[in-house]
């Protein structure tokens, strides 16, 4: 069995409010009561995540003792209790909705995932002889990050402002509807926004911001004066919340993980830019060529097998390529896969591996993604290739593309070749993808 991740609960409650939504959620959870914690190694590696359950804390274990310990452990920690630690330490309040525990737990384990998916193309980009002395790890201090705040409530706006770090560079767009021209004129970190807004204005944003292709994995964080809107945040593709009454000393922890997230992105993004000089890419998509691919792919296979994760590969062939490079020639052809291959590195997630497979055949790698996510991420992914109208230099008019595509999740003792048949075989059908 292969999980999203494996998660450390203590709690003193075999009853407890934490396990039941995670483990629907593809997690492995190990629990330890508190007094077993400590004797354990604490910080043990083969975990991705320890939450630690205040609400039942029988033996009144001192919780800020453990969120010390954490932190001087660097050790990603979940805290459910109070948000008014002053240290860098995730929460989450008691009352917290299954939406908001899973999404901050995804945050915090996609980081790991991050890390680990840059650790491993570091690697193998360098048995290329690239020098990536130029490339690093992002900092975990946000420092002189651009933040736009979208809202025009005095009181919630200043409270937002006493949160964040001096060094930050504030931009303040008191109108919705201005949102994402603002965002488009200038690289911003992460976007606030101050409530649902009058009629729920925050919400189309957000909706409109997850739609935009180059805005799609920017930050959007929601500052809400009323606790039942954190399920419809969500849902409108917040990345998370805090509510203004009770998590505000939260603000800036929960600010610093999603663009720490963010800029992992970027460093992965331009690891490859770096190394592009050298045979690592594929010159007609613009992607990992297929030779690094099948050097990348069997240690991301070993990696995930070692930690019983869970990993899914998609496949996207372009069915009509042979046909416009038969009409229109290759020129035509080669341009039409590097425009794809364009679209597809801005679709697909930071921690994503995408390239070119054969000609006219992409694939993509999902790190802790079972295939019913997955499924949702691909089926947008095909939904806006085959929306787009690709425009070619030497044509009068665009080409739509045909595509089919497939998906599966790596199994033991797989190589490239059957996890990819196996995916074409069982295509995007709900109930194979389940």
């Amino acid at each position: 069995m292969r999980y999203a991740a494996n998660l450390l609960v203590v709690s003193d409650s075999s009853a407890n409010n934490i396990e039941p939504c995670l483990i629907e959620a593809g997690y492995r959870i190990t629990r330890l009561s508190f007094l077993e914690m400590f004797e354990q190694e604490f910080g043990d590696q083969s975990f991705d995540l320890i939450l630690i359950d205040g609400e039942n804390n029988a033996a009144n274990v001192n919780v800020r003792d453990i969120a010390k310990m954490a932190v001087e452990n660097s050790f990603p920690t979940l805290l459910i209790g109070p948000a008014d630690f002053k240290c860098r330490i995730q929460t989450i309040s008691p009352g917290f909705c299954d939406l908001e525990l899973i999404k901050r737990v995804a945050s915090l384990v996609r980081l790991e995932t991050m890390e680990q998916e840059l650790a491993r193309r570091f690697a193998i980009t360098e048995s290329y002889g690239v020098d990536l002395s130029t490339v690093t790890a992002p900092e975990t201090d946000i420092g002189e990050a651009n933040i736009l705040i979208v809202g025009n409530k005095t009181v919630v706006l200043g409270n937002i402002l006493l949160r964040l770090d001096t060094r930050t560079n504030i931009h303040i767009c008191k109108n919705p509807e201005m949102a994402i021209e603002d965002l488009r004129s200038k690289n911003f970190d992460a976007v606030i926004l101050s409530g649902v807004g009058h009629g729920d204005s925050n919400l189309r944003l957000c909706n409109d911001i997850r739609a935009d292709t180059k805005l799609y994995n920017l930050p959007v964080l929601m500052v809400l004066e009323e606790a039942e809107n954190r399920r419809a945040a969500f849902v409108h593709g917040v990345s998370d919340v805090i509510l203004h009454e009770t998590e505000m000393d939260a603000l800036i922890n929960r600010v610093a993980l999603q663009i720490q997230q963010y800029r992992y992105r970027f460093a992965i993004q331009k690891l490859f830019r770096v190394a592009k000089p050298h045979p690592v890419a594929d010159g007609p998509t613009d992607l990992y060529s297929s030779g690094f691919m099948r050097t990348h792919l069997p240690v991301m296979f070993q990696d995930h097998a070692a930690q019983h994760k869970v990993l899914s590969v998609a496949t996207i062939m372009i069915e009509n390529l042979d046909g416009v490079r038969e009409q229109h020639g290759y020129p035509s052809a080669d341009q039409l896969l590097r425009q794809i291959g364009s679209a597809l590195s801005n679709l697909v997630r930071g921690e994503d591996f995408c390239s070119h497979l054969r000609p006219g055949h992409f694939l993509v790698a999902l790190p802790g993604t079972r295939k019913v996510e997955a499924l949702i991420a691909l089926k947008r992914v095909e939904g806006v290739l085959r929306a787009t109208e690709f425009a070619l230099p030497q044509l009068t008019n665009p080409i739509r593309v045909e595509t089919r595509v497939g998906l599966a999740e790596v199994m033991p003792n797989d190589n490239i070749e059957d996890v990819v048949e196996r995916g074409l075989s069982a295509g995007l059908s709900e109930e194979k993808a389940a």
